[in-house]
Parts: C-alpha cells; structure tokens; sequence
C-alpha cells in the first residue's frame, strides 16, 4: 500500500511511502526511490502519515519518488504503473491536516527554541509550517535538517524573550553580522528587520506532568533496533524525560527519551497488539551468543539501516561498543555532494561546530 507522510530525518518534506512491513500495530514504511535502508517504523495511528492525495488537497509540497518531478508525477498514473493500491482513508488517524491553528500561532511568527540535536542551544526560530495543533520550528539561517514539528505544551519551544527572563543565552541567527563585525542581537531590531512578529506569549501551554516514577516498567521500542520493542525501566526521570534501562541489558545501553515520545508503551501493549515483545536478557545471554560477538546480541539489526534484518559481526551490529553512541552511519538520503566534493551534511556539520566554540 501507498501513502504521503513526513521525512522524520527532514520534517519538512512530505514524500510518497510505501508500507513495507506490519508488526501489530506498527508499520514499516518505505521511501519510493530510495534504498531499504532509509526504511523507519511508525505506529500505525501517527499523525505524520497521510492518505495518497492529502498533500495537494491540503497545499503541501510533495516531494515524489526519484526519477520523478512535481510536474510528471501523478497519483493515479503512479499506481497504475506501480500496480499499487492507495492505503484506504479510514486507516489514518490525521483526517484534516488543516493549517488553520486556533492556539494563535501563525506562518512567520517568531519565538525562542531548543536544539534538538544539541539541547544545550536555545535559537531564534520561525513557525515555518501550520498541521492541526502543531508547528513546525525552523531555526532562522540553518539548514531545514534541525526543523522539527511540535504542539502548544512542547517544552521545548520558548515566547520572545523567555532566554532573557531565565538567564539563558539565546543563539542568534548565524548570518547575524553586518560589515564582517558581530551586532549583539536585539530581539526588537530584528522584528523590525525581518518585518515579522513574535508568537503570543498564550499560544505557549504548560507541558503536564508525566507521572513516571523510577522502577516503573513499560515496552519501549529499540532505538538501535527500531523493529524491536524491550521489555524496559524507568531507571531516571529528567523534568520532560524519562531514562530506558532495557531489563537485562547493561547500563551503557540506556538512554534518555522524551516522556511522551510514540515508541513508549504501556505494560501489556505488545499483546493487546500483536507485536512480538522481546523478552529481559537472562545472564546466560550476556556471553558472547553464536549469532554476534557482541554480547547479548541475537545478531539482529544492522548499522546500515532497515536493509538488513541481521548481522554476524561486530562491525555492522549496532550494539558493538565501536558502534554504540556512533550517528550518521548511514549517509543522508537528500543531502548532496557539493561542487568541492564535501557532502552537505558535513558542511552543516563543520558550521555547527564553529557555532558551538562560539557559545562556549
């Protein structure tokens, strides 16, 4: 089945998928085009998943298959020539994918938000995108790859102003320079500049309180093993955070994830939907298993991606201590090679890295 919804690695672009697996209530999604490796996971009631036809309906860029341009591509020819059918309206839980907001943010705003790749970085942003009750966040002069969509009670998203009030540093926009010399940044200066306006102090709701406690048990997908969900703990509660200890599985293998992220579950949710729940590691596994030198390893998963649903050597097991905390593993699926031969993702890369000496 074939479908619209959004890039999570570019939450800006809108591309044609197709399901490519279904384990209970999940779906495997894939990139019409592109390689098995950029395949990712979704819970089927997402609502970054769009029937065929959704984003010409709502005026929303569509970015087609490759070898495909927006004049050339067309729904029905696509799949007739795909011998395809449309995933059927009733199975998506996003039934409008309106622009208009009632919570008073609007197209151009301007606020304060956290870096999502880099939380220590509070940036001058944009509202670059209106679906429903969420915005997409665009940081002001960087690249749409840190673009990120959010609602009201984020608690990463801040009014004008917010970093002064709490004693933060706000990053300015990179290009915030006139002359080759550095102006401090006012934020009434740079209204006037951009002539835009900042979002309302009430467009921003308080983020509630999870109710996580330390010990508490729960189902959580694999983040290095996306098709897999753990039996886990709640080993630490941050203030919008909660620390996944896998049961059984060494500490260096926990990680921090937002507490209301999709990929955690209750107690139970496996069952109720008919995914396989991977059971705690008993001590016995924790020695080195046929399958992988990396102990606790069954050999599933793959470095390189969704490609591969398995692996028989350190190298390419996600688990591997050479591979544990490594990202970009996989090569960007729209960042391309510049004229000088440096991808674009290590360009972006190469000024975040002057932009973070500058912070500090």
């Amino acid at each position: 089945m074939k479908m619209e919804g959004i890039d999570p690695e570019h939450p800006s672009y809108y591309c044609v998928l197709t399901v490519a697996d279904v384990q209970g209530y999940r779906i495997r999604l894939h990139f019409d085009g592109y390689s098995d490796n950029y395949d990712f996971w979704v819970n089927a009631d997402s609502m970054d998943i769009f029937p065929a036809g959704w984003c010409e309906k709502n005026n929303h860029r569509l970015h087609p298959p490759r070898g495909y341009t927006l004049t050339t591509f067309n729904w029905s020819s696509y799949l007739k020539h795909c011998r395809a059918q449309a995933a059927p309206r009733n199975l998506f839980a996003n039934k409008t994918g309106s622009s208009i907001c009632p919570n008073g943010f609007r197209l151009g705003m301007k606020l304060e938000a956290v870096d999502r790749k880099n939380s220590s970085l509070v940036c001058v942003a944009t509202v670059a995108e209106l679906m429903d009750n969420r915005i997409l966040v665009h940081f002001d002069s960087w690249d749409d790859i840190y673009d990120y969509w959010a609602d009201p009670m984020s608690p990463y998203i801040h009014p004008v102003g917010w970093c002064e009030e709490h004693g933060h540093t706000l990053t300015p926009p990179n290009n915030y320079s006139k002359g080759g010399s550095s102006r401090s940044f006012s934020w009434e200066t740079y209204l006037k500049e951009t002539k835009s306006v900042a979002a309302p102090a009430r467009a921003f709701k308080q983020h509630p309180l999870s109710g996580f406690r330390r010990g508490m048990k729960l189902e959580c997908v694999d983040k290095r093993v996306p098709m897999l969900i753990r039996v886990a703990t709640v080993d630490d509660v941050g203030e919008h955070q909660i620390r996944i200890k896998f049961d059984g599985w060494p500490d260096q293998y926990s990680y921090w994830i937002d507490d209301d992220s999709a990929d955690i579950h209750p107690m139970g949710w496996c069952q109720k939907t008919g995914h396989p729940l991977e059971p705690p590691l008993t001590p016995e596994e924790l020695g080195e298993t046929p399958e992988c030198p990396t102990p606790g390893c069954h050999g599933l998963g793959h470095v390189k991606g969704a490609k591969y649903v398995s692996h028989h050597t350190a190298v390419s097991c996600p688990y591997s201590p050479q591979n544990l905390n490594k990202e970009g593993l996989i090569p960007d699926r729209i960042l391309s090679k510049t004229d000088q031969g440096e991808s674009k993702e290590d360009t972006i890369s190469r000024e975040r890295s002057k932009l973070m000496e500058k912070h500090y």
